[in-house]
């Protein structure tokens, strides 16, 4: 049975509608997605609105996680090497939630539910928001676990 080693929760702030996720390294890109780019050493989620603050929880597993439950809108699950870290990265480049992972190759699964929010401009007040907003709106998982 898998174990979590370790999780943490960030919410960053949106802007220009993405999330950055790294770093991952790819030995072949996927395509065919509009939620999850892959430009340079990482993931780019494309969020489903701009100007709030997601949750967005990292979680680092021994073993194959178990297929969760309830319903997302988006899963999809990558595989690539990591480094010794994952984290959320923000538009100007600052580390938010780092996650101590094992050098080497891994599965990583996205999921994220959400996307069908109310534009932030009408939910949030005021907008844009100078702090995380109570609800998050949106909610991704970040999944990671060795392979093999």
């Amino acid at each position: 049975m898998p174990t979590l080693v370790e999780a943490v929760d960030v919410r960053p702030r949106v802007y220009y509608r993405t999330l950055q996720i790294g770093p991952l390294l790819f030995e072949e890109l996927p395509t065919g997605d509009e939620i999850v780019e892959i430009p340079g050493q990482g993931l780019t989620l494309n969020s489903s609105d701009n100007d709030f603050y997601p949750l967005v929880r990292l979680e680092y597993w021994d073993g194959p996680v178990p297929d969760p439950d309830g319903a997302w809108d988006y899963r999809r699950i990558f595989a690539a090497p990591l480094t010794d870290r994952l984290c959320v990265v923000d538009v100007n480049g600052n580390v938010r939630g780092a996650l101590p992972v094992a050098p080497g190759k891994h599965h990583v699964r996205v999921l994220c539910r959400g996307r069908d929010h109310p534009e932030a401009l009408l939910t949030l007040d005021p907008f844009p928001p100078q702090d995380p907003h109570e609800d998050p709106l949106e909610f991704w998982v970040i999944q990671a676990w060795p392979a093999g």
